[in-house]
């Protein structure tokens, strides 16, 4: 069985795309010298994604129901009305 990867799909998506608009923005008008060194920008790029889906799952929190006991059946919506 192969170990967990530490990253998620959906983490590493988001990082590659980052990764690619930082390297176009770094790079010199000609294209060929980059001005930041790549691993960095990898880094910074996991980084940015991994803020990102710590706001993005806070944010679907927040959004969630806070009452998970509550019913809504016959049985419950009869005791509203007594």
């Amino acid at each position: 069985m192969a170990d967990e990867p530490a990253v998620s799909a959906q983490t590493r998506e988001l990082a590659s795309r980052i990764y690619v608009d930082l390297v176009v923005r770094a790079a010199d008008a000609t294209g060929t010298k980059i001005q930041a060194a790549p691993d960095h920008l990898a880094r910074l790029s996991f980084k940015l994604a991994a803020a990102f889906d710590v706001i993005e799952h806070e944010l679907n929190e927040a959004s969630r129901p806070k009452n998970q006991n509550f019913k809504v059946d016959a049985a419950a919506i009869e005791s509203w009305t007594k």
